[in-house]
């Protein structure tokens, strides 16, 4: 039979692993937000701005491809969305541009509400209804009703949809079809393999 043998093997075990893939995506929406919450957000949006990639390499027609397998069309796919961040943002800023330009009523209530909204933020207001003064926690509910209303009214859901549809489309055809082998080696080779599993 065997003897039970003990063996001492000194050291610590580094339990932190690296995320990869989608449940890396999720770890970094989650600190943006934690970003974006403590008003870092205008500075989060130039930052990647700053990053962006050229047009011609963006548009390049040479270098789009059906991916041969899912796998690979997986690796494509963030590759691609991390590289062309910067690019996909102005896309989603351009369409949402768009739909403010072709909608002006749409444009007056956000317009409104802006102002609104400063006007607000800019002082000590009181704003009394009837024999009553609302504090400054009812004056947003108000100036949020009011602005919801405005929006609601020029038909900001369909536009938000139609936004949102449009960019996610052209996000993912883009990604999906564009090859990224193409694309200068990053600096961390073990970040995408592009070796296939037979």
């Amino acid at each position: 039979m065997a003897d039970n043998v003990n063996i001492d093997i000194p050291g610590e075990i580094n339990a932190t692993m690296e995320k990869k893939g989608f449940q890396k995506y999720v770890n970094d929406m989650e600190l943006l937000l934690q970003q974006v919450r403590s008003g870092a957000g205008p500075a989060l949006v130039l930052g990647v701005l700053s990053s962006r990639r050229p047009w011609s390499q963006f548009v390049a027609t040479d270098n789009f491809k059906a991916p041969v397998s899912l796998p690979r069309l997986s690796r494509r796919f963030y590759k691609n969305v991390e590289y062309f961040q910067a690019n996909y943002l102005i896309v989603f800023l351009g369409l949402f541009a768009y739909c403010l330009i072709t909608s002006p009523l749409l444009l007056i209530a956000m317009v409104a509400s802006f102002f609104g909204y400063r006007k607000l933020t800019s002082g000590p207001n009181t704003w009394k209804i009837g024999g009553w003064e609302l504090s400054k926690t009812q004056q947003y509910v108000v100036a949020a009703a009011v602005s919801m209303a405005l929006c609601w009214l020029a038909g900001a859901g369909a536009v938000l949809f139609w936004v949102l549809g449009a960019t996610v489309t052209v996000v993912a055809l883009h990604a999906s079809f564009f090859d990224a082998e193409t694309l200068p080696a990053s600096n961390d080779p073990e970040q995408f393999p592009m070796i296939e599993q037979v």
